[in-house]
């Protein structure tokens, strides 16, 4: 799966369950009132899911830094040089001729 469709998935889970919080909390929905084991259960998975957040940043991090230590990219360096933004030709800029500008290549003469 794609980095952005698990980012929109991860928001709308979050957001279905910030709404149903909101209606317990309205319709006077007492956690405290159920039972001890089921309120250990759930605290114990609040604190895999916190952990589970906690080692995916930390993986996360690790990745963006190893990168940029090998030498990868970052989005700051693919952007384009601000002077071809503006239409300033850079030295060495000049058209290349031949077969990627779409003039006919010439072949020199056979010798023998």
């Amino acid at each position: 799966m794609r980095t952005a469709r698990i980012g929109s998935i991860l928001l709308a889970v979050g957001a279905l369950v910030g709404a149903a919080a909101g209606v317990g909390l309205l319709l006077g929905f007492e956690p405290a009132r159920l039972p001890a084991a089921l309120l250990n259960v759930a605290a114990y998975k609040l604190t895999f899911l916190a952990s589970a957040g906690l080692l995916a940043a930390g993986a996360m991090v690790f990745r963006y830094t190893r990168r940029d230590k090998v030498g990868g990219t970052t989005s700051a360096q693919q952007r384009a040089d601000p002077r071809q933004e503006l239409g300033v030709r850079q030295p060495g800029d000049e058209p290349l001729r031949g077969a990627r500008s779409g003039e006919p290549v010439r072949k020199p003469p056979r010798s023998g």
